[in-house]
């Protein structure tokens, strides 16, 4: 799977980025170690790209493997949901720790509201001063609003915006809000933001491909992801896995789009 450019931002990753949510869910009794295990394998694969928050549970993770592989073969997004600037200065430190790096590649605030898109400039401003010292490379949002993304689209301090994106008319939205929580507006609507946010250059991620399991998208889920790989307004996608077969399914799908 061959790098993307992510927007202006410089970085390059994977078209599929791996989600390590599961990581994090106690049931499901994935080690650090085991997870190390997985984030490696993937990358061999072509997986350069791994997702993570603060609320995942996953960072610890993410650090077992940046030990078993060189930590400038994969960029690494985590996020924050840090509501004011002397906050978010404290985590990217936290993070830097937790994540046993001396850099990271992507910082967001996690799931930016409609209601405080423009509150949170403030705060997006304190994250970018961690650029101009290189422990950050790039920031942004991630919101599953399309007012969100059309006013991130103008902020210089946005670099990044990963949001909601998925094969669902607005039939299968109504039918299923649990698993498609798009905040506002219609997936229609969605793309043309995200379309002015990729001409602007913030580099654009999907998430929730598949919805939050949403029954239709996953009972088709190749065309669930080739339909989302193939929009020219967005630069990669992220897909919360929990093991090399979904991995390899996912791959497979997109490597046929």
């Amino acid at each position: 799977m061959p790098n993307v450019n992510l927007g202006a931002t410089g970085l390059q990753v994977s078209k599929l980025g791996f989600g390590t949510f599961d990581f994090g869910v106690p049931s499901l009794h994935i080690t650090p170690r085991e997870g190390a295990r997985i984030l490696k394998e993937s990358l061999k694969l072509g997986v350069r790209y791994w997702d993570t928050s603060e609320d995942y549970g996953s960072h610890a993770h993410i650090a077992a493997a940046l030990e078993l592989v060189p930590r400038k073969t994969v960029t690494i997004s985590t996020k924050t949901d840090a509501r004011d600037p002397e906050e978010a200065g404290k985590t990217v430190k936290v993070f830097l720790r937790e994540l046993g790096t001396d850099y990271l590649d992507i910082v967001l605030l996690h799931l930016v509201k409609s209601n405080w898109i423009r509150g949170c400039r403030p705060v997006l401003k304190r994250l970018g001063e961690f650029k101009a010292v290189g422990l950050v490379k790039a920031v942004g949002l991630s919101t599953h609003s399309v007012a969100a993304v059309r006013e991130a689209a103008r902020f210089d301090e946005v670099d990044v915006i990963m949001t909601i994106c998925c094969k669902a008319d607005q039939a299968m939205i109504d039918a299923f809000p649990e698993h498609i929580p798009l905040e506002d507006g219609s997936m229609r609507q969605m793309l043309d933001a995200t379309e002015i946010a990729h001409r602007n250059g913030k580099g654009v991620i999907a998430m929730k491909v598949l919805g939050t399991s949403a029954p239709p998208l996953v009972a088709d889920y190749s065309s669930s992801i080739q339909w989302v790989a193939r929009l020219g307004s967005v630069d990669a996608m992220v897909i919360g896995m929990r093991n090399l077969d979904q991995v390899r399914k996912n791959l497979r799908a997109i490597s046929s789009a």
